[in-house]
């Protein structure tokens, strides 16, 4: 392969077969630019047909034949492998494109004669070590470890654990020249690692064709597919921007980076917007640092915990007590909050209407994306609800604009027929597809119907709804409206129409 000039894709195929492996393979190899054939992954009948498959690969190809512990499901004992990497290595053909450009040996596993052979015919060994249940003490050492000879190159495999393990990777590897090397961060925190995996020093990132239905090679990875139309990963380079998405582990199922990044595409902007999964807001405030962020979209849990770390409070801010963006400013992170709006703007066109004033609402919820909600109706003029668990939290928010409130059970069937004219579900309840948070009430039809949660794309609370013949609507187009918002405060320009152009994906 060609020098580590540009971000590069390695795709991972775990068929268990040779033919499932090239005919997945067809489905990517215009954005991919090699290939491992993982093949611990294979039946063992076709384990002996290995040899020929560069030729038929038709693009640079690692040989990976992974053991149990190092996270493969080779279980055949070490002299059955070392049989088979030798078969698959020999008789080395004079087009190198149909031989092995490089095989993958652990730094326990030491085979001169492969070795020997490797250097003779020119196929690279990849030195590895996985670290599947944590991170090693010294990432130096480790390293060190891995780099005993001066041809192989290696690869380290961590998997943090929390995100003081992905910031301790991170700044390890900033601080590392770029070389032929291969440094991986797995699972959930390490997913900035597989999309900035140029920047961090890396020949190319790992990925699974998962869109094939094909299993994943190792925890964390990407499919090639969305590496490109997500997240932009053909395009980074050492002067892109960087916005980080910060919350928890499942944001890695939010459709943000998909907007943001298909916006910054359309509009020529080398910027991108990774999920980074964080523990704590000041972690995700240092991963912005040491990427040299200019921004981020907070989320769940994160909004009313980040307020204390901003130098500026914008009115919503203030109003709703949470923030859902950070632009960097000279005087340190400002803060604003853009849901109202987004809600604002996405119900108007639900409704069809462009004055909702009097209009009779229930809030389902009262913590953070309810209180942008309250504050969105209570501007537009509504006369509001807010039904909560905890009866206290409910009260708290409604009195803030004269709403009534009341509390979430069946006790509260009559105060919600009477705020039936627009009824919000604005808990987390329905993300799993499981619950429904008024069960108890029993929809009449007339009732306009919007659940802030977009995935899935209809809870069992619209779907309930939606068979009694009410008008429904999820949080997608909020979600797109208030990122427009976040684009504006960010790039300090109008928003492009492909914020309010842009069909939700079926799935994530």
């Amino acid at each position: 392969m060609e020098k580590n000039n540009r971000p590069k894709i390695c795709l991972c195929m775990t068929g268990k077969t040779i033919e499932d492996d090239l005919r997945v393979l067809d489905q990517y190899r215009s954005v991919v630019d090699c290939v491992e054939l993982r093949a611990d992954c294979l039946d063992p009948s076709e384990r002996f047909l290995i040899r020929d498959f560069p030729e038929k690969a038709g693009l640079p190809c690692i040989l990976t034949i992974r053991r149990l512990k190092d996270g493969g499901k080779f279980e055949d004992g070490e002299g059955v492998r070392l049989v088979l990497i030798a078969k698959a290595l020999s008789f080395p053909k004079p087009d190198a494109s149909a031989n092995y450009a490089f095989v993958d040996l652990e730094d326990d596993f030491r085979a001169p004669v492969v070795e020997e052979a490797c250097r003779t015919f020119g196929t690279r060994i990849i030195r590895s070590h996985h670290y599947l249940d944590g991170m090693p003490d010294s990432l130096d050492d480790a390293y060190e470890e891995l780099t005993l000879e001066e041809d192989e190159i290696p690869r380290l495999n961590v998997n943090p654990q929390n995100s003081e393990d992905f910031i301790r990777f991170l700044e390890w590897c900033l601080q590392k020249p770029k070389t032929d090397q291969l440094l991986i961060a797995s699972g959930n925190y390490g997913i900035a690692s597989r999309i900035l995996s140029w920047r961090l020093g890396s020949l190319w990132t790992y990925a699974s064709p998962l869109r094939s239905g094909m299993e994943a090679a190792a925890p964390g990875h990407i499919d090639p597919l969305d590496l490109i139309n997500i997240y932009n990963f053909d395009l980074v380079d050492s002067d892109t921007t960087i916005y980080t998405l910060m919350g928890q582990n499942s944001i890695a199922q939010s459709l943000s980076p998909y907007l943001h990044n298909n916006a910054f595409r359309k509009m020529g902007k080398n910027a991108l917007l990774i999920p980074t999964p964080v523990d704590s807001c000041i972690d995700g405030l240092k991963i912005l640092e040491i990427l040299g962020g200019k921004g981020a979209a907070i989320t769940v849990p994160f909004k009313q915990d980040i307020l204390p770390y901003l130098s500026f409070h914008s009115t919503d801010v203030q109003l709703i007590g949470a923030c859902n963006t950070l632009v960097w400013r000279d005087s340190g992170w400002a803060g604003y909050n853009t849901d109202a709006d987004g809600f604002e703007r996405s119900l108007l066109e639900f409704l069809g209407k462009q004055d909702i004033s009097g209009c009779k609402a229930t809030i389902i919820g009262a913590g953070g994306a309810a209180k942008s909600v309250a504050l969105s109706l209570f501007r537009m003029g509504a006369r509001g609800l807010v039904l909560n668990r905890t009866y206290s939290i409910a009260r708290d928010l409604a009195r803030k604009y004269n709403f009534l409130y009341g509390h979430l059970d069946d006790r509260a069937i009559d105060l919600i027929s009477e705020h039936s004219d627009l009824i919000v579900q604005a808990t987390s309840v329905g993300m799993e597809n499981e619950g429904d948070p008024i069960s108890f009430y029993e929809f009449k039809g007339s009732e306009a119907v919007f659940d802030l949660i977009y995935y899935p794309v209809k809870t069992l609370f619209l779907k309930r709804a939606e068979e009694a013949g009410c008008r429904t609507m999820n949080g997608f187009k909020m979600l797109c409206y208030q990122a427009a918002g976040q684009y504006k405060l960010w790039m300090g320009e109008p928003p492009p129409a492909i914020y309010s152009q842009l069909e939700q994906p079926e799935q994530l």
